[in-house]
């Protein structure tokens, strides 16, 4: 039996992974903080916990006896950080010692990216070849250089297979697009439930289970190591995708909001966050991020992986449903 160890299953995209990967019957071990939330999995057996963080060796040397396969998702994802030097520390360095280790113990790795490695892109559809090194966050640049990482290891030795996701959307979601998400579903405006500016920019949207459904099925596959491969899924101007979440949700369209008044609003929640020291729901960066478009083809996906796109209205419908029965519960 494979046994594999996964860092950031506690995340968006790592809890159902773990619990694909469960079904499967694989031997699971998840790398996870003191105070990571585990609940989600109290009913699964079999499932080793070992508490550590990417960033300190001795906990992965721990985590890493008896694995034959590594799923490394754990990121600092955040639109926001007090210190900056956390999207280095976790993304790249953090990224780094798993690579080490991976090497060195000569173990399958995976290793979960973003579309924001890739950086900006034309309007039409670019593939994992394309390279924009124009960054608006820290997240941006901090994917990116872990990317290069990565690559320099392949050269090396090590087995490591990259996916790069869209904008991943989904049940369960609650970072920034999860929230403007569930705001426009609710017609709450503030915080997210606007669109900044004409929302012209072309968007990657990736739903959940289908990027889940591709990292749990490459397991075993022996004949990807040293690859990438961009998980996407339809590419929309960013205003219809908020017209789509409105019209299922409302039978509405979504408000827009002047850039400039966007930015003043994003403004003072940077001032909110620096005095409670909590993250803002929305930054500068962020805004001036969504301007750019991020237009990526899955076909290499598609082809060697048999990578599945669920078409976007349908995948929204059923997020839209969990949503709604989440707010009615709470």
């Amino acid at each position: 039996m494979v046994s594999i160890l996964i860092t950031g299953g506690t995340g968006f995209i790592g809890i159902p992974l773990v619990k694909r990967l469960h079904e499967l019957g694989y031997k699971l071990k998840l790398l996870v903080r003191e105070t990571s939330n585990i609940t989600p999995f109290e009913k699964l057996n079999n499932i080793e916990y070992v508490i550590g963080d990417v960033r300190d060796n001795d906990s992965l040397n721990d985590a890493i006896n008896r694995i034959d396969v590594i799923y490394h998702l754990a990121a600092y994802t955040g639109i926001w950080a007090r210190k900056k030097s956390i999207y280095y520390d976790i993304n790249v360095k953090g990224t780094q010692n798993i690579l080490n280790l991976a090497l060195e113990k000569k173990i399958k790795l995976f290793y979960l990216s973003s579309f924001t490695a890739l950086g900006p892109t034309s309007p039409e559809p670019v593939d994992e070849d394309h390279e924009n090194e124009k960054f608006c966050m820290e997240y941006e640049r901090s994917k990116c250089e872990a990317k290069k990482l990565v690559e320099e290891y392949i050269p090396k030795g090590l087995d490591v297979t990259s996916f790069y996701p869209g904008i991943v959307y989904g049940p369960g979601d609650f970072n920034i697009f999860g929230r403007m998400l569930y705001d426009i579903m609710r017609g709450k405006i503030l915080p997210l439930g606007l669109c900044p500016g004409e929302g012209k920019s072309i968007a990657c949207f990736s739903y959940l289970n289908d990027v889940v459904d591709c990292l749990a099925k490459v397991v075993e596959n022996k004949d990807i190591s040293g690859e990438d491969f961009i998980l996407g899924g339809e590419n929309i101007e960013f205003v219809e995708y908020l017209n789509l979440i409105a019209e299922i949700s409302r039978d509405k369209k979504a408000k827009r909001i002047p850039m400039w008044i966007a930015k003043v609003y994003a403004c003072l929640l940077e001032i909110k966050a620096k005095i409670t020291k909590k993250t803002p729901f929305l930054t500068r960066d962020a805004i001036n991020a969504i301007k750019y478009h991020r237009s990526y083809s899955s076909e290499k996906a598609i082809k060697k992986l048999n990578y599945k796109i669920t078409p976007l209205r349908e995948g929204l419908v059923e997020t839209i449903k969990w949503y709604k029965n989440y707010s009615e519960s709470n």
